[in-house]
Protein backbone atom coordinates (compact mmCIF):
# COMPACT_ATOMS: atom_id res chain seq x y z
CA UNK A 1 0.00 0.00 0.00
CA UNK A 2 2.88 2.29 0.66
CA UNK A 3 4.32 1.85 -2.45
CA UNK A 4 0.71 2.64 -4.18
CA UNK A 5 0.95 6.14 -2.25
CA UNK A 6 4.58 6.48 -3.20
CA UNK A 7 4.29 5.66 -6.66
CA UNK A 8 1.07 7.39 -7.58
CA UNK A 9 0.90 10.71 -5.34
CA UNK A 10 4.08 10.53 -4.29
CA UNK A 11 4.09 10.07 -0.78
CA UNK A 12 6.76 8.99 1.76
CA UNK A 13 6.06 5.66 3.94
CA UNK A 14 7.91 5.08 7.12
CA UNK A 15 6.52 1.37 7.40
CA UNK A 16 8.25 -0.45 9.41
CA UNK A 17 10.42 1.70 11.15
CA UNK A 18 9.52 2.03 15.23
CA UNK A 19 7.95 4.86 17.07
CA UNK A 20 6.49 5.86 20.80
CA UNK A 21 3.10 5.36 21.10
CA UNK A 22 -0.15 4.99 23.26
CA UNK A 23 -1.12 0.92 23.28
CA UNK A 24 -5.28 0.64 24.35
CA UNK A 25 -4.79 -2.58 25.55
CA UNK A 26 -1.34 -2.36 27.81
CA UNK A 27 -2.89 0.90 28.71
CA UNK A 28 0.72 2.68 28.59
CA UNK A 29 3.15 4.43 26.47
CA UNK A 30 4.94 1.56 24.85
CA UNK A 31 7.13 1.02 21.29
CA UNK A 32 5.16 0.54 18.29
CA UNK A 33 5.93 -0.38 14.82
CA UNK A 34 4.52 1.32 11.67
CA UNK A 35 2.31 -0.47 10.12
CA UNK A 36 0.82 1.82 7.56
CA UNK A 37 2.05 5.80 7.17
CA UNK A 38 0.76 8.31 4.49
CA UNK A 39 2.49 11.71 4.06
CA UNK A 40 4.44 11.80 7.20
CA UNK A 41 1.42 11.09 9.42
CA UNK A 42 0.89 7.64 10.65
CA UNK A 43 -2.42 5.85 10.60
CA UNK A 44 -1.80 1.98 11.55
CA UNK A 45 0.84 0.69 14.31
CA UNK A 46 1.52 -2.76 16.20
CA UNK A 47 2.37 -2.76 19.42
CA UNK A 48 5.81 -4.40 20.33
CA UNK A 49 4.74 -5.51 23.64
CA UNK A 50 1.39 -6.99 23.26
CA UNK A 51 1.31 -7.40 19.74
CA UNK A 52 -1.82 -5.61 18.83
CA UNK A 53 -2.05 -3.87 15.89
CA UNK A 54 -4.29 -0.34 16.06
CA UNK A 55 -4.96 3.17 15.25
CA UNK A 56 -1.74 4.88 16.17
CA UNK A 57 -1.74 7.15 19.47
CA UNK A 58 0.40 9.64 20.29
CA UNK A 59 1.87 9.18 23.96
CA UNK A 60 -0.18 9.97 27.17
CA UNK A 61 2.21 12.81 28.28
CA UNK A 62 1.97 14.54 24.71
CA UNK A 63 -1.43 14.65 24.27
CA UNK A 64 -3.92 17.40 25.85
CA UNK A 65 -5.52 16.55 28.54
CA UNK A 66 -9.26 15.01 27.92
CA UNK A 67 -12.59 16.66 28.97
CA UNK A 68 -14.68 15.45 31.75
CA UNK A 69 -17.02 14.25 29.29
CA UNK A 70 -17.08 11.71 26.98
CA UNK A 71 -15.41 12.42 23.32
CA UNK A 72 -17.62 11.35 20.39
CA UNK A 73 -15.94 10.25 17.14
CA UNK A 74 -16.66 12.86 14.28
CA UNK A 75 -18.56 10.29 12.15
CA UNK A 76 -21.53 8.66 15.03
CA UNK A 77 -21.76 5.39 12.65
CA UNK A 78 -17.97 4.47 13.16
CA UNK A 79 -17.98 1.88 16.43
CA UNK A 80 -15.05 1.53 17.93
CA UNK A 81 -13.64 -1.79 19.39
CA UNK A 82 -14.05 -2.20 23.11
CA UNK A 83 -10.46 -1.89 24.04
CA UNK A 84 -10.28 1.34 21.86
CA UNK A 85 -13.79 2.30 23.75
CA UNK A 86 -12.27 1.89 27.66
CA UNK A 87 -9.43 4.10 26.19
CA UNK A 88 -11.74 7.15 24.69
CA UNK A 89 -14.30 7.49 26.44
CA UNK A 90 -15.29 8.70 30.00
CA UNK A 91 -15.73 5.88 33.17
CA UNK A 92 -16.20 8.89 35.46
CA UNK A 93 -19.72 8.51 34.33
CA UNK A 94 -20.01 4.73 34.77
CA UNK A 95 -23.52 3.21 35.63
CA UNK A 96 -24.70 0.09 36.96
CA UNK A 97 -26.67 -1.70 34.06
CA UNK A 98 -30.55 -2.45 35.40
CA UNK A 99 -33.47 -2.69 32.70
CA UNK A 100 -34.51 1.06 34.26
CA UNK A 101 -31.27 2.91 33.84
CA UNK A 102 -31.11 5.42 30.86
CA UNK A 103 -28.38 5.12 28.71
CA UNK A 104 -26.87 7.00 26.27
CA UNK A 105 -24.64 6.60 23.31
CA UNK A 106 -21.10 5.73 24.50
CA UNK A 107 -21.72 5.88 28.11
CA UNK A 108 -19.83 3.17 29.92
CA UNK A 109 -21.61 0.34 31.55
CA UNK A 110 -20.49 -2.29 34.29
CA UNK A 111 -22.79 -5.57 33.66
CA UNK A 112 -23.05 -8.37 36.75
CA UNK A 113 -22.92 -10.97 34.00
CA UNK A 114 -21.02 -9.72 30.56
CA UNK A 115 -18.67 -7.04 32.28
CA UNK A 116 -17.60 -3.97 31.60
CA UNK A 117 -18.89 -2.28 28.37
CA UNK A 118 -19.88 1.31 26.37
CA UNK A 119 -23.39 1.66 24.67
CA UNK A 120 -22.23 1.89 21.04
CA UNK A 121 -25.62 2.09 19.44
CA UNK A 122 -28.76 3.37 20.38
CA UNK A 123 -31.27 1.80 18.40
CA UNK A 124 -34.51 3.27 19.85
CA UNK A 125 -37.62 1.85 21.46
CA UNK A 126 -36.07 1.60 24.88
CA UNK A 127 -33.48 -0.40 23.38
CA UNK A 128 -29.55 -0.32 22.88
CA UNK A 129 -26.49 -2.07 21.76
CA UNK A 130 -24.05 -2.42 24.37
CA UNK A 131 -20.34 -3.35 23.30
CA UNK A 132 -18.30 -5.83 26.02
CA UNK A 133 -15.34 -7.50 26.07
CA UNK A 134 -13.63 -9.41 22.88
CA UNK A 135 -16.17 -7.08 20.69
CA UNK A 136 -19.54 -8.61 21.80
CA UNK A 137 -22.10 -6.76 21.20
CA UNK A 138 -25.65 -7.38 22.52
CA UNK A 139 -29.20 -5.22 22.57
CA UNK A 140 -30.35 -4.77 25.98
CA UNK A 141 -33.67 -2.55 27.14
CA UNK A 142 -32.63 0.58 29.34
CA UNK A 143 -35.15 3.62 30.11
CA UNK A 144 -37.95 1.47 31.54
CA UNK A 145 -37.55 3.28 35.07
CA UNK A 146 -40.37 5.11 36.57
CA UNK A 147 -38.83 7.74 38.82
CA UNK A 148 -35.92 10.24 38.41
CA UNK A 149 -33.57 7.82 40.61
CA UNK A 150 -34.20 4.73 39.26
CA UNK A 151 -33.50 6.32 35.25
CA UNK A 152 -30.25 7.89 36.78
CA UNK A 153 -29.01 4.49 38.07
CA UNK A 154 -26.55 3.62 40.45
CA UNK A 155 -23.00 5.27 39.57
CA UNK A 156 -20.12 2.67 40.24
CA UNK A 157 -16.56 4.24 40.63
CA UNK A 158 -13.55 5.08 38.71
CA UNK A 159 -11.45 3.33 40.71
CA UNK A 160 -13.57 0.12 41.04
CA UNK A 161 -14.27 0.57 36.79
CA UNK A 162 -10.40 0.61 36.49
CA UNK A 163 -9.99 -2.43 38.75
CA UNK A 164 -12.17 -4.24 37.21
CA UNK A 165 -10.76 -3.38 33.66
CA UNK A 166 -7.00 -4.28 34.95
CA UNK A 167 -9.04 -7.91 35.94
CA UNK A 168 -10.23 -8.02 32.41
CA UNK A 169 -7.03 -6.78 30.84
CA UNK A 170 -4.56 -8.41 32.84
CA UNK A 171 -1.25 -6.83 34.31
CA UNK A 172 0.40 -3.98 32.31
CA UNK A 173 3.51 -4.00 30.51
CA UNK A 174 5.60 -2.61 33.52
CA UNK A 175 4.24 -4.71 35.87
CA UNK A 176 4.94 -7.93 33.52
CA UNK A 177 8.58 -6.31 33.28
CA UNK A 178 8.69 -5.64 37.23
CA UNK A 179 7.39 -9.23 37.78
CA UNK A 180 10.11 -10.83 35.43
CA UNK A 181 13.05 -8.94 36.82
CA UNK A 182 11.42 -10.27 40.30
CA UNK A 183 11.39 -13.73 39.50
CA UNK A 184 14.89 -13.22 37.17
CA UNK A 185 16.14 -12.01 40.56
CA UNK A 186 15.08 -14.79 42.62
CA UNK A 187 16.15 -17.69 40.34
CA UNK A 188 19.64 -15.57 40.48
CA UNK A 189 19.43 -15.67 43.86
CA UNK A 190 18.57 -19.68 44.35
CA UNK A 191 20.87 -20.47 41.85
CA UNK A 192 23.69 -18.27 43.84
CA UNK A 193 22.54 -20.00 46.89
CA UNK A 194 22.79 -23.72 45.23
CA UNK A 195 26.26 -22.70 44.13
CA UNK A 196 27.01 -21.85 47.64
CA UNK A 197 25.34 -24.85 49.12
CA UNK A 198 26.76 -27.57 46.28
CA UNK A 199 30.72 -26.00 47.21
CA UNK A 200 30.14 -26.30 50.85
CA UNK A 201 29.04 -29.87 50.35
CA UNK A 202 31.57 -30.55 47.96
CA UNK A 203 33.99 -29.14 50.60
CA UNK A 204 33.06 -31.13 53.18
CA UNK A 205 32.59 -34.27 50.95
CA UNK A 206 36.52 -33.73 49.75
CA UNK A 207 37.47 -33.50 53.94
CA UNK A 208 35.57 -36.25 54.81
CA UNK A 209 37.01 -38.62 51.57
CA UNK A 210 40.55 -37.69 52.72
CA UNK A 211 39.89 -38.34 56.90
CA UNK A 212 38.56 -41.52 55.26
CA UNK A 213 41.53 -42.39 53.25
CA UNK A 214 43.77 -41.59 56.33
CA UNK A 215 41.86 -44.26 57.84
CA UNK A 216 41.83 -46.32 55.43
CA UNK A 217 46.04 -46.47 55.13
CA UNK A 218 46.48 -46.76 58.95
CA UNK A 219 43.95 -49.73 58.45
CA UNK A 220 45.59 -51.01 55.42
CA UNK A 221 49.24 -50.65 57.69
CA UNK A 222 48.30 -52.57 60.49
CA UNK A 223 46.36 -55.36 57.68
CA UNK A 224 49.91 -55.75 56.36
CA UNK A 225 51.56 -55.86 59.58
CA UNK A 226 49.35 -58.36 61.28
CA UNK A 227 49.48 -60.56 57.73
CA UNK A 228 53.00 -60.54 58.04
CA UNK A 229 53.19 -61.78 61.36
CA UNK A 230 50.84 -64.48 60.76
CA UNK A 231 52.83 -65.02 57.10
CA UNK A 232 55.78 -65.97 59.77
CA UNK A 233 54.12 -67.81 62.19
CA UNK A 234 52.13 -70.24 59.38
CA UNK A 235 55.96 -70.49 57.38
CA UNK A 236 57.25 -71.80 61.37
CA UNK A 237 54.37 -73.98 61.66
CA UNK A 238 55.01 -75.54 58.08
CA UNK A 239 58.25 -76.64 58.22
CA UNK A 240 57.99 -78.13 61.48
CA UNK A 241 54.79 -79.40 60.21
CA UNK A 242 57.50 -80.66 56.79
CA UNK A 243 60.20 -82.20 59.25
CA UNK A 244 57.13 -84.29 61.31
CA UNK A 245 55.58 -85.70 58.18
CA UNK A 246 59.09 -86.90 56.55
CA UNK A 247 59.88 -88.59 60.09
CA UNK A 248 56.25 -90.35 59.70
CA UNK A 249 56.56 -91.15 56.27
CA UNK A 250 59.88 -92.96 56.70
CA UNK A 251 59.11 -94.84 59.55
CA UNK A 252 55.72 -95.54 57.30
CA UNK A 253 58.25 -96.82 54.71
CA UNK A 254 59.70 -98.92 57.26
CA UNK A 255 56.83 -100.37 58.44
CA UNK A 256 55.07 -101.02 54.64
CA UNK A 257 58.44 -102.87 53.45
CA UNK A 258 58.22 -105.60 56.55
CA UNK A 259 54.37 -105.66 56.30
CA UNK A 260 54.55 -106.65 52.08
CA UNK A 261 57.90 -109.28 52.75
CA UNK A 262 55.28 -110.94 55.67
CA UNK A 263 52.52 -110.99 52.93
CA UNK A 264 54.87 -112.59 49.83
CA UNK A 265 55.85 -115.20 52.39
CA UNK A 266 52.35 -115.68 53.28
CA UNK A 267 51.06 -115.27 49.84
CA UNK A 268 54.03 -118.42 48.94
CA UNK A 269 52.94 -120.76 51.75
CA UNK A 270 49.20 -120.15 50.57
CA UNK A 271 49.27 -120.72 46.96
CA UNK A 272 51.44 -123.91 47.53
CA UNK A 273 48.54 -125.27 50.02
CA UNK A 274 46.10 -124.00 47.32
CA UNK A 275 48.19 -125.89 44.33
CA UNK A 276 48.36 -129.43 46.43
CA UNK A 277 44.33 -128.67 47.45
CA UNK A 278 43.60 -128.10 43.83
CA UNK A 279 45.62 -131.13 42.35
CA UNK A 280 43.46 -133.35 45.27
CA UNK A 281 40.41 -131.85 44.28
CA UNK A 282 40.79 -132.68 40.42
CA UNK A 283 41.10 -136.39 41.17
CA UNK A 284 38.71 -136.55 42.95
CA UNK A 285 36.27 -134.79 40.76
CA UNK A 286 37.13 -137.05 37.98
CA UNK A 287 36.95 -140.27 40.23
CA UNK A 288 33.11 -138.91 40.79
CA UNK A 289 32.86 -138.11 36.92
CA UNK A 290 34.01 -141.40 36.27
CA UNK A 291 31.60 -143.03 38.52
CA UNK A 292 28.63 -140.77 37.13
CA UNK A 293 29.28 -141.97 33.51
CA UNK A 294 28.90 -145.46 34.28
CA UNK A 295 26.27 -144.84 36.67
CA UNK A 296 23.86 -142.85 33.53
CA UNK A 297 24.71 -145.32 30.73
CA UNK A 298 22.87 -148.13 32.70
CA UNK A 299 20.24 -146.07 33.57
CA UNK A 300 20.16 -144.90 29.74
CA UNK A 301 20.15 -148.44 29.04
CA UNK A 302 17.73 -149.78 31.44
CA UNK A 303 15.35 -146.62 30.33
CA UNK A 304 15.52 -148.05 26.44
CA UNK A 305 14.21 -150.90 27.59
CA UNK A 306 11.65 -149.95 29.53
CA UNK A 307 10.69 -147.50 26.89
CA UNK A 308 10.73 -150.59 24.23
CA UNK A 309 8.20 -152.63 26.47
CA UNK A 310 5.73 -149.04 26.58
CA UNK A 311 5.69 -149.19 22.75
CA UNK A 312 4.84 -152.64 22.89
CA UNK A 313 2.14 -152.25 24.90
CA UNK A 314 1.17 -149.17 23.79
CA UNK A 315 1.10 -150.77 20.13
CA UNK A 316 -1.25 -153.90 21.34
CA UNK A 317 -3.35 -151.39 23.25
CA UNK A 318 -3.90 -149.12 19.96
CA UNK A 319 -4.26 -152.19 17.93
CA UNK A 320 -7.49 -153.23 20.42
CA UNK A 321 -8.54 -150.18 20.37
CA UNK A 322 -9.41 -149.91 16.95
CA UNK A 323 -10.77 -153.21 16.78
CA UNK A 324 -13.56 -152.10 19.06
CA UNK A 325 -13.63 -148.61 17.38
CA UNK A 326 -14.40 -151.10 14.25
CA UNK A 327 -17.59 -152.92 16.33
CA UNK A 328 -18.49 -149.69 17.59
CA UNK A 329 -18.86 -147.84 14.28
CA UNK A 330 -20.66 -151.01 12.81
CA UNK A 331 -23.24 -151.24 15.44
CA UNK A 332 -23.57 -147.28 15.42
CA UNK A 333 -24.29 -147.58 11.62
CA UNK A 334 -27.14 -150.50 12.02
CA UNK A 335 -28.79 -147.86 14.82
CA UNK A 336 -28.34 -145.60 12.54
CA UNK A 337 -30.36 -147.52 10.01
CA UNK A 338 -32.89 -148.77 12.12
CA UNK A 339 -33.43 -145.08 13.48
CA UNK A 340 -33.81 -143.75 10.21
CA UNK A 341 -36.08 -146.91 9.24
CA UNK A 342 -38.57 -145.21 12.26
CA UNK A 343 -38.25 -142.41 11.45
CA UNK A 344 -39.69 -142.90 7.68
CA UNK A 345 -42.27 -144.53 9.24
CA UNK A 346 -43.27 -141.77 12.00
CA UNK A 347 -43.03 -139.01 9.36
CA UNK A 348 -45.57 -141.12 6.75
CA UNK A 349 -47.63 -141.52 9.48
CA UNK A 350 -47.63 -138.36 10.54
CA UNK A 351 -48.10 -137.19 6.67
CA UNK A 352 -51.91 -139.13 6.80
CA UNK A 353 -52.55 -137.62 10.21
CA UNK A 354 -51.97 -133.98 9.01
CA UNK A 355 -53.79 -135.17 5.82
CA UNK A 356 -56.92 -136.41 7.55
CA UNK A 357 -56.77 -133.37 9.56
CA UNK A 358 -56.75 -130.82 6.74
CA UNK A 359 -59.62 -132.88 5.62
CA UNK A 360 -61.67 -132.12 9.01
CA UNK A 361 -60.93 -128.54 8.75
CA UNK A 362 -61.89 -128.36 5.53
CA UNK A 363 -65.29 -129.85 6.59
CA UNK A 364 -65.67 -127.73 9.43
CA UNK A 365 -65.24 -124.82 7.56
CA UNK A 366 -67.75 -125.37 5.44
CA UNK A 367 -70.07 -126.04 7.82
CA UNK A 368 -69.18 -122.72 9.61
CA UNK A 369 -69.32 -120.68 6.67
CA UNK A 370 -72.98 -122.01 6.03
CA UNK A 371 -73.80 -121.20 9.12
CA UNK A 372 -72.74 -117.96 9.11
CA UNK A 373 -74.35 -117.42 5.71
CA UNK A 374 -77.84 -118.47 7.19
CA UNK A 375 -77.34 -116.18 10.15
CA UNK A 376 -76.50 -113.18 7.76
CA UNK A 377 -79.93 -114.47 6.47
CA UNK A 378 -82.02 -114.12 9.72
CA UNK A 379 -80.57 -110.57 10.50
CA UNK A 380 -80.92 -109.34 7.40
CA UNK A 381 -84.65 -110.50 7.29
CA UNK A 382 -84.76 -108.68 10.76
CA UNK A 383 -83.65 -105.78 9.37
CA UNK A 384 -85.96 -105.37 6.83
CA UNK A 385 -88.46 -105.61 9.29
CA UNK A 386 -87.47 -103.41 11.59
CA UNK A 387 -87.23 -100.32 8.60
CA UNK A 388 -90.45 -101.34 7.75
CA UNK A 389 -91.60 -101.44 11.16
CA UNK A 390 -89.90 -98.36 11.92
CA UNK A 391 -91.51 -96.45 8.55
CA UNK A 392 -94.70 -97.61 9.41
CA UNK A 393 -94.30 -95.78 12.86
CA UNK A 394 -92.99 -92.51 11.75
CA UNK A 395 -95.90 -92.55 9.39
CA UNK A 396 -98.44 -93.05 12.66
CA UNK A 397 -96.31 -90.54 14.29
CA UNK A 398 -96.87 -87.78 11.10
CA UNK A 399 -100.41 -88.14 10.86
CA UNK A 400 -100.76 -87.77 14.34
CA UNK A 401 -98.46 -84.56 14.60
CA UNK A 402 -100.23 -83.40 11.57
CA UNK A 403 -104.07 -84.44 13.30
CA UNK A 404 -102.52 -82.20 16.24
CA UNK A 405 -101.56 -79.17 14.47
CA UNK A 406 -105.01 -79.43 12.63
CA UNK A 407 -106.59 -79.29 16.16
CA UNK A 408 -104.29 -76.74 17.42
CA UNK A 409 -104.95 -74.14 14.95
CA UNK A 410 -108.96 -74.99 15.47
CA UNK A 411 -108.54 -74.05 18.29
CA UNK A 412 -106.26 -70.89 18.09
CA UNK A 413 -109.10 -69.93 15.76
CA UNK A 414 -111.80 -70.60 18.00
CA UNK A 415 -110.28 -68.28 20.18
CA UNK A 416 -109.57 -65.92 18.31
CA UNK A 417 -112.87 -65.89 17.12
CA UNK A 418 -114.27 -65.55 20.57
CA UNK A 419 -111.69 -63.15 21.58
CA UNK A 420 -113.03 -60.88 18.79
CA UNK A 421 -116.76 -61.18 19.38
CA UNK A 422 -116.04 -60.69 23.34
CA UNK A 423 -114.28 -57.46 22.27
CA UNK A 424 -117.35 -56.48 19.68
CA UNK A 425 -119.66 -56.82 22.86
CA UNK A 426 -117.73 -54.67 25.27
CA UNK A 427 -117.45 -52.36 22.82
CA UNK A 428 -121.20 -52.37 21.87
CA UNK A 429 -121.86 -52.24 25.93
CA UNK A 430 -119.30 -48.94 25.90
Amino acid sequence: MDQIFESHFGGQSDSGGEVEGYCPKCRADTQHVVVESYGGEINTAQCVVCGDTHKYRKPRDRETPAAPTATKPQDPSVKLDWIEGMATYDVERAVRYTPKVRLDLHRVVVHPTFGVGFVSEVLGEQKVEITFRDNVRRVLIHDRGTTPEELEGDPVPADEVRQLLGLELGPTPEEIAAERERKQREEEEARRRELEERKRKEEEARLERERRREEERKRREEERERRRKEREAERQRRAAEREAERERKRKEREAERERKRKEREAERERKRKEREAERERKRKEKERERLRKQKEREKIRKQKERERLRKEKEREKIRKQKEREKLRKQKERERLRKQKERERLRKQKERERLRKQKEREKIRKEKERERLRKQKERERKKKTAAKKKTATKKKTAAKKKTAAKKKTAAKKKTAAKKKTAAKKKTAAKK
